[in-house]
């Protein structure tokens, strides 16, 4: 199936085509989104939402950063809340939220927040945005979840695996210090 012919009947075939498209050119991938809500919102929004090994192309949409799919996806209806599965090597019940905190893109967390994202929505191990956001030092990350409402308080969640052997905790005063531009 050649990726910019959408099946309009088989979301997983859409699906994958969206996933095809995610690795190469945007205004492709854009054009297609936007062809698919064109056609039937509906159906847009099940294509945007189904699973394949754990991803819905939504969460590989805030994931990469794709803002402009990210908007398409939301205008076809779909839940900015929408908790992922559990691909193999991240917890599962990830929202878009936790994603975007993880790579630090505030432009997509803006995206997100003034769509009704939950700022303090946990994953599957119990963590906040904002644990990800903190523990990747994301600054800005952190002040725009905070300004949004996030729980400072939910910094501090331990890490359930360590990634490596530097200390994994993360507290809220170093929650504070990623507010302030310090780095520990």
């Amino acid at each position: 199936m050649k990726p910019s012919s959408m099946s309009g009947h088989d979301p997983l075939k859409d699906a994958v085509a969206l996933f095809v498209l995610l690795k190469g050119e945007v205004d492709r991938l854009v054009d297609f989104g936007q062809k698919l809500v064109k056609r039937n919102k509906t159906y847009a929004k099940t294509v945007f939402i189904t699973e394949v090994d754990g991803w819905t192309p939504f969460h590989a949409f805030v994931l990469r950063g794709e803002r402009k799919m990210v908007k398409i996806a939301l205008k076809a209806g779909v839940d900015v809340n929408l908790p992922m599965g559990k691909p193999e090597g991240l917890p599962g019940n990830c929202s878009p939220l936790h994603l975007a905190a993880h790579r630090g893109d505030v432009s997509v967390i803006s995206v997100l927040l003034s769509n009704g994202a939950d700022v303090n929505v946990r994953d599957g191990m119990g963590r906040a945005p904002i644990f990800y956001a903190s523990h990747k030092q994301n600054t800005l990350a952190v002040k725009t979840l905070v300004r949004a409402g996030a729980d400072l308080k939910l910094c501090g969640r331990e890490r359930k695996q360590s990634v490596s052997s530097e200390n994994t905790t993360v507290n809220p005063i170093t929650c504070f210090l990623a507010c302030s531009g310090i780095r520990r």
